[in-house]
């Protein structure tokens, strides 16, 4: 399922849970990082990685940064939930 670790996953996993699986809701990093496999450096690199991959859209506001999934980011939350499914 490409070429995302494991973490990454989980970060996409987490932030589609976050949203309802909508690609115009935006939420900040801790509703969607909070879980104890996605703090520390580790977690933040994946995730700056999959912004410069357009999996998610960083979006900055008045009140801090707040994150959405883009096209690509949706169409993996989808096969995710899929897996998540099947098992």
């Amino acid at each position: 399922m490409g070429d995302l670790d494991r973490i990454q996953k989980l970060i996409l996993y987490s932030l589609c849970r976050a949203t309802s699986g909508g690609k115009k809701a935006h939420v900040p990093k801790p509703y969607f990082m909070g879980r104890p496999e996605l703090r520390g450096h580790r977690a933040d690199k994946a995730l700056r990685e999959l912004v410069a991959l357009n999996y998610i859209i960083r979006h900055p506001t008045s009140g801090g940064e707040t994150f959405a999934l883009d096209e690509r980011g949706l169409e993996m939350c989808r096969k995710l939930r899929e897996q998540m499914k099947a098992l």
